[in-house]
């Protein structure tokens, strides 16, 4: 199963709350199409090979209590979108080529 399948197969999961990827040797980069899990509350990506920058379109996972995206091979800036997860209590971002500061 190759990773874009899989990944439009994840997000038609629009009832999700619950999504633990780490430790998958996913590649590529995060469909900006994760931003229709609205119902997500946690959300780990963690230790994978995953590239690009951060979708600014996981700002709309505004039930978000916990995101992961620590160990990966993102860069780029940190969206401003992340300002709006007003929920998110847990933020992990280390082990990333990613700069700039958390939105307020």
């Amino acid at each position: 199963m190759g990773a874009i399948f899989f990944y439009h197969q994840i997000v038609t999961l629009t009832k999700l709350t619950y999504l633990d990827l780490s430790f998958n040797q996913l590649t590529d980069s995060i469909p900006h199409q994760i931003g229709s899990l609205t119902k997500l509350t946690y959300l780990d990506v963690s230790n994978n090979q995953l590239t690009s920058s951060i979708p600014h379109q996981i700002g709309t996972l505004r039930e978000l209590n916990s995101l992961d995206l620590s160990t990966n091979y993102l860069t780029g800036s940190i969206p401003s979108s992340l300002g709006c997860l007003t929920e998110l209590t847990s933020l992990n971002l280390c082990g990333n080529q990613i700069n700039g500061s958390i939105p307020p």
